[in-house]
């Protein structure tokens, strides 16, 4: 009987220890914020962007959001970001030379919410949304 008692104890703590936890877990990864990819390509010209910026939260738990400036870069690129529920979502390529650049913003890495194409040789690439608060109220 008292080992019942006491593996019972150990379980109900057990689940109010994770609880707890998880609860923890979802406000360090920000429950309102998203995790997008960048992408970032060419289709004539040399395979590389004379300049690329993007903006992202840098810490998942805060609003406040970062615009990283690279020098030239290598395409295609991307990385993946988070940015929080209604902040803007950007990147912007600018191809070398008489290039033409494309850019998209993927949700989950799979659903294009934003794409871009430069709007005529040597001009940047902008792809930029204002992240949802629901996955429903993202463009098609």
């Amino acid at each position: 009987m008292i080992a019942f008692v006491a593996i019972g104890a150990l379980v109900l703590g057990g689940m109010l220890w994770a609880k707890n936890h998880v609860t923890e877990l979802k406000k360090w990864r920000g429950e309102n914020a998203w995790s997008l990819t960048y992408e970032a390509t060419s289709s004539s010209g040399e395979p590389r962007a004379a300049a690329l910026s993007y903006r992202h939260n840098p810490h998942t738990s805060k609003p406040d959001y970062k615009d990283e400036r690279l020098g030239s870069t290598k395409l295609p690129w991307s990385t993946t970001v988070v940015v929080s529920t209604g902040k803007e979502a950007r990147v912007e390529v600018t191809p070398t030379g008489d290039g033409i650049a494309s850019c998209r913003i993927l949700l989950d890495g799979i659903r294009v919410v934003a794409s871009g194409k430069s709007p005529g040789p040597g001009k940047p690439a902008v792809c930029h949304v204002i992240t949802s608060s629901t996955p429903e109220k993202w463009p098609h």
